[in-house]
């Protein structure tokens, strides 16, 4: 009888086991912790950096419209990509954010006065320690120019067809000559030179926009005053089939007055007839480089004519400011550019606080263009958007109708003509949008 007792309680004992053992391993299902092997559980994944597209689309934007009235969502389409700088280097990042990588930019030395170019191939031209050549998806870059030990690269310039380059270079220490290179792309050669102690101290504007003899041999002009900075005063034209080459006046950059920038494949020329300094942030918004430079008080419109390019008749789409009883009523812009059709200009308009730390307060402004040549016209500028960021800038145009820009570490795109707005990266550091690219 004792025998069969124990026997029970055996047998009770082991089915009561093997229950408490069923109800663990039904937690650890649910829990999510299946018994692994010791080599599994010490090996770690590092997962791919992407962006965090549901966070950035639930984070309040810093842009509006007139009458704080919420900007609605855009959608890109894909296939496209949009290129940008940051002082460590070029990067490329697709237009639904779920490709971004560095370009490989062998010699690149950030400089916030010679931008990188794309050429119509689909390749992008940068400088450093030269000239050099790199495709955006991959491969080795091929250097097409060097620079002279104690030479600084302080501006560049393409062709709209690719086949022509041109770029300046000083000494270092301001001692010595500037070199203007032109030519053709695999063949550029030095085609002015003057002292660096004799100023006006050229670098390149642009090629002159032209399908006569004009196109390819004549450059634009400006003077830099000896600074390797981003500024640009005054204007000239110089003739390369000239022999030597005269650089002509065209704008005179007394008083403080400078071009801004071209209409694509035209001789549209915006300037400004008044240029100057804005307070430097003390809050660092503002990187120092950019804080630095002179910016456009005012806005006018004209067209470079006849085969000694001359200023046409103006139209004024800012005036200028003078003499404010508060310095935080003057207005500013920035980063001004046609759109690829040139029937819109876009721009920046901001102003500065009075007071340290200096915040800017930035707008995006259109302007629509209408007639072609001596016939061009500007319409009056139109409010886009107001924004809390401290430095917005435009970057390159997606097309007609939908541009991109930079605000507060954050890259945007936005349609000019519903004002919808997104947001395409968030590199969190001072960024400078290039190029897009894609079909």
């Amino acid at each position: 009888m004792l025998i069969l007792v124990g026997l029970l309680l055996l047998l009770f004992s082991g089915q009561l086991v093997l229950g408490l053992l069923h109800a663990n391993d039904a937690r650890n299902v649910v829990a999510g912790t299946h018994p692994t092997s010791t080599a599994q559980s010490s090996k770690k994944v590092t997962p791919a950096p992407t962006q965090n597209l549901d966070a950035i689309a639930s984070t309040p934007s810093p842009f509006v419209a007139p009458n704080n009235v919420t900007l609605p969502p855009l959608q890109l389409p894909a296939g496209y990509y949009a290129i940008y700088e940051q002082k460590s280097g070029l990067f490329v990042v697709s237009s639904t954010g779920n490709f971004s990588r560095a370009i490989p930019t062998q010699g690149y030395i950030y400089s916030e006065a010679v931008p990188p170019i794309l050429t119509p191939s689909g390749q992008i031209l940068y400088s450093g320690n030269g000239i050099w050549l790199t495709d955006i998806f991959g491969g080795t870059p091929t250097q097409i120019a060097d620079l002279l030990p104690g030479q600084v690269i302080t501006s560049m310039a393409l062709t709209d067809d690719g086949k022509m380059i041109a770029w300046s270079t000083e000494p270092v220490d301001g001692l010595g000559v500037i070199d203007i290179h032109a030519g053709p792309l695999a063949a550029p050669a030095v085609v002015y030179e003057q002292s660096a102690l004799d100023c006006p101290c050229f670098r390149i504007f642009s090629f002159m926009n032209s399908s006569g003899p004009q196109a390819d041999n004549t450059l634009l002009l400006t003077d830099d005053r000896g600074s390797h900075e981003a500024v640009q005063y005054g204007l000239w034209s110089l003739d390369l089939t000239q022999t030597p080459p005269i650089p002509f006046p065209i704008l005179d950059e007394n008083p403080q007055q400078g071009p801004l920038t071209l209409t694509p494949s035209s001789n549209g020329l915006l300037y400004s007839s008044d240029e100057g300094a804005v307070p430097v942030p003390s809050d660092y918004s503002v990187p120092a480089d950019i804080a630095a430079l002179s910016y456009a008080n005012s806005l006018s419109l004209t067209t470079l004519n006849g085969p000694s390019p001359a200023l046409g008749l103006s139209q004024v789409l800012l005036p200028e400011q003078d003499n404010l009883s508060n310095s935080a009523q003057y207005h500013w812009v920035t980063t001004p550019i046609f759109s690829p059709d040139a029937r819109t200009l876009a721009y920046v308009e901001f102003s500065s606080d009075a007071q340290d730390p200096y915040d800017r307060h930035s707008a995006l402004y259109t302007v629509q263009i209408s007639g072609s040549g001596t016939s061009l016209h500007a319409a009056k500028p139109r409010l886009l958007a107001t924004s809390t960021d401290r430095l917005v800038e435009l970057g390159a145009w997606f097309n007609n109708h939908i541009i991109t820009f930079y605000g507060d570490g954050t890259l945007y795109a936005m349609d000019i003509q519903s004002g919808a707005l997104t947001t395409i990266a968030r590199p969190g550091t001072y960024t400078r949008l290039i190029a897009v690219v894609g079909s």
